[in-house]
């Protein structure tokens, strides 16, 4: 099981969390609330010693295309629970993941409605 970190939250821009797969491989879940209406989920892959990532999944919960993912994102949270926010929600999804594909499978189900 994947080791997940502290939850830093500045209240202006978003928060987010640092995951670290049992490959050993760290990622960066983010929640960016300053974008706009619902803000911006991201995970990142951290490269180079933390010096440079790569984006492996954006999702604007604003959009259209967003909502959906929030609802089943939220959808299995107790209300009140970390899980019951959005980046709460999708650290969820992804700490029992053991590789980086695996999180690339699972954001791809999510993205498509799942």
């Amino acid at each position: 099981m994947a080791k997940v970190g502290r939850f830093i939250t500045d209240p202006r821009v978003g928060a987010y969390c640092q995951v670290t797969l049992d490959s050993g491989e760290k990622l960066v879940v983010n929640h960016d609330t300053a974008s706009r209406e619902g803000g911006r989920l991201t995970i990142e892959v951290s490269k180079l010693l933390g010096f440079s990532s790569e984006r492996i999944f954006t999702c604007d919960l604003g959009t259209p295309e967003g909502r959906p993912v929030l609802a089943a994102l939220t959808r299995p949270a107790e209300p009140g629970s970390p899980e019951a926010n959005p980046l709460g929600a999708l650290v969820r999804v992804v700490k029992d993941c053991r590789t980086v594909a695996d999180v690339k499978a699972r954001c791809a189900v999510l993205a498509s409605g799942g």
